[in-house]
């Protein structure tokens, strides 16, 4: 063995002792990627591959949903390796999907806005979501009330009261998402949460909170006070 494998050896043992001693939210994400690739190419210098991949696709988001054989095609990668993307996604979306079974817990905008960037972080086009709960706050179901085009859903009023009697549902989170990327509720996000707030109000279900999401980022609605309810004006 050359002195250069000696070398490559060593890192590749140093990186896994780091990651057993020092955890894997201590790591950047090349240095991830470049653990991930250890599994399906032995031999070449990951560390130079996933510094390549993540500058050619631009985002770990853009380069884990990349097509297989577009991974072939622009950067030379084999089979095995470029399968491995896809594969690693889908176990992904399963582990998030069994994470967020119903009758979670969520009580808190923290919760809620994080269970909207999994419905909606993906999304291309804007869409509009219910999430009931029970009367503990746990999540009964999440419907999918309308989708729209590139920037802009049509939410319909009877939709979301259907949806929410549908589930006996005590409370209810409105979550929508903005793929311009701007967080910003717009008149339109406004007047549409103070109209669903009115009709709930009348059947005694009460509207928690309205989250927007842009990317993996997210806006509570309720945090900023565009959320009153009956309740809050007694």
């Amino acid at each position: 063995m050359t002195e250069k494998k000696h070398l490559h050896a060593g890192h590749r043992e140093r990186m896994r002792q780091r990651l057993l001693q020092a955890g894997a939210d201590t790591f950047e994400t090349h240095e991830l990627l470049e653990m991930l690739l250890y599994y399906t190419d032995p031999r070449k210098n990951t560390n130079e591959q996933a510094h390549r991949l993540l500058n050619e696709y631009g985002s770990l988001a853009v380069l884990m949903e990349a097509d297989p054989a577009d991974l072939m095609y622009r950067m030379k990668l084999n089979e095995q390796t470029a399968v491995f993307f896809p594969l690693v996604r889908e176990l992904l979306r399963r582990y998030d999907a069994e994470k967020w079974k119903k009758r979670t817990l969520i009580d808190s905008s923290d919760l809620a806005g994080a269970y909207a960037i999994y419905l909606l972080g993906q999304e291309k086009r804007e869409c509009f979501y219910l999430l009931a709960l029970d009367a503990q706050s746990r999540l009964i179901g999440s419907v999918r009330v309308s989708e729209g085009s590139l920037n802009e859903a049509h939410v319909y009023t009877r939709t979301l009261v259907e949806s929410a009697l549908k589930y006996n549902a005590k409370s209810i989170i409105l979550t929508h998402n903005h793929p311009g990327g701007s967080l910003i509720p717009t008149a339109s996000d406004i007047e549409t949460t103070v109209q669903v707030i009115k009709i709930m109000n009348m059947l005694d279900i009460f509207v928690a909170d309205h989250i927007i999401v842009a990317g993996n980022q997210y806006l509570s609605m309720a945090d900023k006070g565009f959320i009153s309810n009956r309740e809050d004006l007694e």
